[in-house]
Order: C-alpha cells, then structure tokens, then sequence
C-alpha cells in the first residue's frame, strides 16, 4: 500500500477523532435564579406565555429560585364536570452554560435566553 493511500484512509479517522474530543462549550447545567426582581419574573412570565403559544400564565413569586425545574399546568378552557383537568402539564428548566441563562421545555428541548437573569448553578442535594 502506498503512503498516499494510508493518509487518504488515516486522515478522516485523525479528524473525526479531534472533532470528537473537543470539550464542549459551556456544558449546560440546571440553575437558579440568583436575584429573581420584579424584571426578571417579569422577563420570565413573558417567555414562558410565549413557550405556551401566547398562553397567559402565572407564575410564583419564587419560581427558579428554589429549583430549576418549572411545571406549568394548563388552565382548562372550559371546566370538566368532573373537576379534573386531563391535560399534561408543561415541564421548563432553567439552564445555565458560559453565555447565559437559558429557559428549556424539556419535550421537545426548545430554548429562550433570558437577558435580565443572573443565574447561578443548581447544587443538588446529595
């Protein structure tokens, strides 16, 4: 075999590798909301409307603050006679990587930045 041929079959194997080992950039990580004022809830409940197709919502005061998980109940357009509402609920998390705190509904992984937040990494408890 030539040296030419050995490359040519080398050479993806050496890219492909140094493509697979590069670190990732600012791994994404649970968070919390570190000051969560009257901006940021603000800035939060507008996103979350938006991630809910317009949706009005209602958010705790100490939403993200405790927790990064967010789950968000449909309110029914019109009460069942049973009292129960069979909808599933929506699931967010906030998310916190090396450019900004991030919101993801965790169906489908779709992310909204927030630019008024400072977030700091969830610590779990173990």
């Amino acid at each position: 075999m030539k040296l030419a041929d050995l490359m040519c079959l080398i050479a993806p194997l050496v890219l492909l590798t140094a493509c697979g080992s590069q670190p990732a950039h600012g791994d994404p990580r649970p968070a919390l909301l570190a000051e969560p004022g009257p901006e940021v809830r603000a800035e939060l409940q507008q996103l979350v409307s938006e991630a809910m197709h317009g949706v009005p919502v209602t958010l705790a005061a100490d939403a993200l603050t405790k927790e990064s998980v967010l789950v968000v109940e449909r309110k029914p357009q019109q009460p069942r006679l049973s009292g129960r509402e069979f909808g599933q609920p929506v699931k967010f998390q906030l998310m916190l990587d090396e450019e900004a705190c991030w919101l993801v509904r965790l169906s489908d992984g779709e992310r909204w930045a927030l630019r008024k937040a400072t977030c700091r990494p969830e610590v779990s408890e173990s």
